[in-house]
């Protein structure tokens, strides 16, 4: 009954096939899965898995004569056969059943030195970031009273700092809340594709949430500071900052640190790259290298370098999420 059917789910190998001559390609792919299945709690972390192993609707449809992976995982559940080393991956003992680390936990492993040290420069940036290039621009000048150019880069560097350090809880708070919703999500939608339309939304809910605490912090820390020039752009390089670490962690939580490391070593080298051409400038022969970071830092001030360094990477990293952050995979047991 099988034998026309192409069998592109199961790598090109040939199904078994019964007593009766019958090819049973669910059999096929629960001998070649069969820790997967047996391990798993549920039907829904195997239709996680199958997922990420590239198994989509399609092929549960024309490989396997399921509607669904959802489907197709509920059969392998219900015939696989376990043993009493097959216990769940993730289950330590004495945890129970369906036991996941949160997202905070996540967050201290993946980044990797890399991830690690780009993080660590764009938040000692957000604070010192503007002084520093104040300081190169104007040297000794830029001391010169209360309103010269580098207290004013202070006074503008300082609230950033401190919404960013106040908005840390609201940031895990967002992404628990994503991580429950889209597991509570998973049992209610019928294919994968419902499950991402209806994750989309959580995700796009959780950014603005915390893109909310995040301004909400940083209006009354800019309230207590003198007035300074271009405060839109402080306000809109403390959003971008402040999304760009948050889709990182949120991304690095749910196992895919690969982007986030991509996107936070882009806007940090993005960010370090005005500095360097400030130092580079007073080498003999160089002075030219100064005129594009002086004419920037002078027509829109040094707060629209950092702005311009974090949003390509914080839209690209947005961008990335939605789409990731929407599979079925990256919300199953771990």
């Amino acid at each position: 009954m099988w034998a026309g059917v192409p069998q592109g789910g199961t790598g090109g190998h040939t199904p078994p096939t019964d007593a009766r001559g019958q090819a049973d390609p669910v059999k096929t792919l629960l001998q070649r899965h069969h820790r997967l299945c047996a391990r798993a709690v549920d039907p829904l972390e195997i239709a996680a898995g199958l997922e990420a192993r590239g198994i989509c609707d399609r092929l549960a449809a024309t490989d396997y004569r399921h509607r669904d992976v959802f489907s197709l995982a509920e059969e392998l559940h219900a015939r696989v056969e376990r043993t009493e080393s097959d216990v769940p991956l993730h289950a330590a003992p004495g945890e129970g059943k369906g036991h996941r680390p949160g997202p905070c936990a996540a967050l201290r492993t993946g980044w990797g030195p890399a991830g690690a040290l780009a993080c660590l420069w764009l938040t000692a940036y957000a604070l010192v970031g503007d002084p520093l290039l104040t300081a190169l621009l104007h040297g000794h000048r830029a001391l010169a009273g209360r309103t010269g150019p580098l207290p004013a880069a202070l006074a503008g560097a300082a609230p950033t700092a401190l919404a960013l350090a106040c908005a840390v809880a609201p940031a895990a708070w967002c992404a628990h809340w994503f991580a429950a919703r889209a597991r509570r999500v998973l049992p209610a939608s019928r294919d994968l594709a419902e499950f991402g339309r209806r994750t989309r939304p959580a995700l796009l809910v959780a950014v603005t949430l915390f893109l909310g605490a995040l301004l909400a912090f940083l209006w009354p820390a800019r309230s207590a500071v003198p007035a300074t020039p271009n405060p839109v752009l402080h306000y809109l390089t403390a959003a971008a900052l402040g999304l760009l670490l948050f889709l990182a962690g949120l991304l690095t939580a749910h196992g895919l640190p690969r982007a986030a490391v991509a996107a936070t070593l882009a806007a940090a080298a993005a960010e370090a790259l005005p500095p360097l051409t400030l130092l580079a400038a007073r080498l003999p022969g160089c002075e030219a290298l100064r005129w594009p970071v002086g004419w920037a830092a002078g027509a829109f001030g040094p707060t629209a370098l950092s702005l311009a360094a974090c949003v390509p990477p914080a839209l690209a990293l947005l961008a990335h999420a939605v789409s990731a952050l929407s599979r079925a995979s990256v919300h199953g047991h771990r």
